[in-house]
């Protein structure tokens, strides 16, 4: 019985993690949940792509690694709560929305889909998970 739930898992995982149609993978692991510290970023790379991981009480963020005034690294920065302060220059942005939280217009920082098993962090950069929002009306 054992040989079936394990060969189940195998299958399953295969088409979780697996290339899509087209070759791309969709889900990539990208570090263990030991590894993401509680108090900053762990900075990781998917491709060209530099994505910073966040622990934010038992959950896990990934968002661009970049800054939206210098590119400096997000990961570098502090982490109060639900909020990382870039190092550079003190912008703040929630690692859950990507977006400044006292200015809630505007473009945020790309955040992305994230699954944890086993104790595995997996991200896929080609399923942002925010938006820009519309402008307030009279804003």
């Amino acid at each position: 019985m054992g040989g079936q739930v394990n060969e189940h898992l195998r299958e399953r995982n295969r088409a979780l993690y697996s290339p899509a149609e087209g070759g791309a993978v969709t889900f990539r692991r990208v570090a263990r949940r030991s590894d993401v510290p509680a108090d900053r970023g762990l900075a990781v790379r998917i491709d060209d792509i530099p994505v910073a991981l966040f622990r934010v009480v038992d959950r896990i963020y990934a968002m661009e690694d970049r800054c939206a005034h210098a590119d400096f690294p997000l990961s570098n920065g502090s982490l109060a709560g639900c909020v990382v302060t870039c190092a550079a220059h003190g912008w703040d942005f929630d690692v859950r929305t990507g977006f400044d939280p006292e200015h809630p217009d505007g473009f945020p920082i790309p955040c992305f889909a994230v699954r944890e098993e086993d104790g595995d962090i997996f991200v896929d950069i080609e399923d942002v998970t925010n938006r820009r929002r519309p402008r307030r009306p009279g804003a």
